[in-house]
Parts: C-alpha cells; sequence; structure tokens
C-alpha cells in the first residue's frame, strides 16, 4: 500500500493578480449617499461621476487592484456555472499542486484502488463532503499525467475514493490522505481482460 499524506491542501486558486475597478453605471443599484445630484451625476456614457472633476465613482473600493481568489468547490463544475477558462485554471492548478506530492512515488503497474480521509474544521458545518470530489480527479488525473499511473480507466483503477472526513480545529491543521491500495480481488485478479493487459504485473506480483 502506498499512502500519501498532503498538508495544507489547496483551497483557493488565484484568478487574478489585480481585480479591476467596476463603476456605477444609469439604472444600478448604488447607495443613498450617490443619489446626492449636488455632488454626483451621470456622465455622457451613463457612468456616475463626481460633480466636482468628473471622477467615476468605484462600486468595489476594497476590492479593486487586489488579488482574486475562487474556493474550491466541485458544485460549481458539476452546475455547469463556472466559465470553461476558469474551470481550466482551477483544475491545472490542482493538478499542478499534486504533481508536487507525488513526484516521488513509484510508478503502479498493477490495477490499485484508492481510499482517501480528509482533515478539514467543520467551519460553519453546512458544506456537502460529496462535493470535494473534484479534488479525487485531479489527484488520480496528476497520477497519470506525471505517468505513476498509466491510465486511470478501470483496468487501473478499480476503486474510486470517497472522502472519510475528520474535524480538526485550526485551517492549518487540515491534510488530505490518499491511500492506494493493491488490488487483491480474484474477480479482478484472474478476469481475463486484466490477465492480458497487466500479464508482466500479474508475473511479477506472484513472487
Amino acid at each position: 500500500m502506498i499512502e500519501i499524506t498532503i498538508p495544507e491542501y489547496i483551497t483557493h486558486v488565484q484568478l487574478s493578480k489585480r481585480r479591476k475597478a467596476k463603476h456605477y453605471k444609469r439604472g444600478d443599484k448604488m447607495p443613498l449617499k450617490y443619489q446626492d445630484r449636488k455632488k454626483y451625476k451621470f456622465d455622457r456614457e451613463g457612468y456616475l461621476v463626481s460633480a466636482k472633476g468628473g471622477l467615476r465613482v468605484i462600486a468595489n473600493p476594497r476590492s479593486a487592484g487586489t488579488p482574486k481568489f475562487l474556493k474550491i468547490n466541485g458544485q460549481a463544475i458539476y452546475s455547469g456555472n463556472m466559465r470553461p477558462m476558469v474551470r481550466a485554471k482551477v483544475v491545472n492548478a490542482m493538478k499542478e499542486f499534486f504533481a508536487e506530492h507525488i513526484k516521488d512515488m513509484r510508478v503502479l503497474r498493477w490495477p490499485y484502488r484508492i481510499e482517501a480521509d480528509l482533515y478539514a474544521p467543520i467551519a460553519a458545518g453546512n458544506w456537502d463532503l460529496d462535493n470535494q470530489w473534484i479534488y479525487h480527479k485531479c489527484f488520480i488525473d496528476a497520477l497519470v499525467a506525471e505517468g505513476k499511473l498509466f491510465d486511470d480507466n478501470i483496468m487501473f483503477v478499480t476503486g474510486s475514493p470517497g472522502f472519510r472526513y475528520f474535524p480538526v480545529d485550526e485551517p492549518e491543521q487540515r491534510k488530505l490522505v490518499y491511500r492506494l491500495i493493491p488490488e487483491d480481488r480474484t474477480e479482478i485478479l484472474e478476469h481475463p481482460s486484466y490477465k492480458k493487459v497487466h500479464a508482466e504485473s500479474m508475473e511479477s506480483l506472484a513472487f
């Protein structure tokens, strides 16, 4: 069995280094203070500007110019609400993260089943464990991309992971634990299709 412990696993992906400033336009809902037409007015393009100086009013002063991060959650991908470019950026960042933790792992040459544990704070306690499935997908994809696993089809992965949850007190205590267990079921090892694909591996496994 191979056990891989990943402390302080990735929870957010940086989408941009500096968020763009947003500006109020005619018809937008805005704070009452901006409705004072002695201090603010709309320019020819419909943007809200200061009456003195004509500077556009920033609608997101706290976040403008700061990095933008997205919390990792499989539900956003499943629902289809995430733009393809954002989805690709999230997935690639997760694969790169996992790649660093499996680079010294030996190559898997026969069928494995995978188990997983998630250590994380309870926080509000209103999040679904099954929405974290994206970690499994990216972990296994990273195994294939890094050449640690020939493929992630059923000829090589015969048991998909589902998280077993363990609560911790602090975010810094969070971790993922993956266990890759060599398949030992007769139904798999003695099946003609598996014996054909893993002939050399099965022969070495017998000694």
